[in-house]
């Protein structure tokens, strides 16, 4: 991961920051200060870029909350976690030892989008009770609860090294027996998702959001080549 800052420690579990996650905050910063910069909402300079700050700080602790969720299960079957690391593409837990059965890999897996499926679901109750308005406290949880979901989502997709990739390893594995054979399946999966990305944002950035494009094909590609990496031989 590069270098990274050590911020503490929860439950037991080493928390750091690599040094790539402040070009993403300061970036989702900038991003997030222009799109407040709406006539509707009437808010000061000052104010937008607080808002902003704020809300990218709250996703990162979503973020921490979905990697704290795999970590704690993996302690829970009895898997050290060697640390979680919050890096530009979101975060990872480091366990020193991948679970040793298919029913442990489903359930250390399934745990994080499930977490922030929950999230998404708290911060959007509480976005609906209060009134549902243009608030900065009602805009700050809209944002949480549509980010949380997405971030559950598309943790979900069937390809590793995503939450889904591991889940349909453990399935195949689970079924044939076969480690290998079921990891390979999942890189493949993993390759052909993160393949779909770079094709997906080259057309995005091509003929409509140029940012976005490339933000989506960054990631597209840091996806192939971790599911790349990942395939056994």
């Amino acid at each position: 991961m590069g270098s990274s800052l050590r911020l503490g420690r929860v439950f037991g579990i080493p928390i750091e920051i690599n040094v790539s996650w402040l070009l993403v905050f300061s970036l989702l910063t900038f991003l997030l200060a222009g799109e407040f910069d709406d006539p509707r909402l009437r808010w000061s300079p000052a104010l937008r870029w607080s808002v902003a700050m704020i809300t990218v700080v709250l996703f990162f602790i979503s973020v921490l909350a979905h990697e704290l969720s795999h970590s704690v299960m993996a302690l829970s079957k009895g898997i050290p976690v060697r640390s979680i690391t919050l890096f530009i593409f979101g975060g990872v837990s480091r366990l020193d030892r991948d679970p040793a059965r298919p029913p442990t890999e489903f359930a250390v897996a399934v745990v994080g989008p499930l977490s922030s499926i929950l999230l998404a679901a708290v911060f959007g109750l509480a976005w609906y009770l209060l009134g549902r308005g243009d608030s900065p406290l009602e805009v700050v949880l809209l944002l949480l609860a549509w980010t949380n979901l997405s971030l559950g989502v598309f943790n979900l997709v069937p390809g590793f090294p995503l939450d889904g990739g591991r889940l349909l390893r453990a399935g195949i594995w689970g079924l044939t027996g076969d480690y290998h054979r079921a990891t390979q399946i999942s890189a493949r999966g993993g390759q052909a998702v993160g393949g779909a990305m770079i094709i997906g944002g080259v057309l995005l950035a091509y003929f409509s959001e140029p940012v976005d494009g490339v933000w989506l094909g960054v990631i597209g590609l840091f996806l192939y080549s971790i599911a790349r990496g990942s395939y056994p031989k």
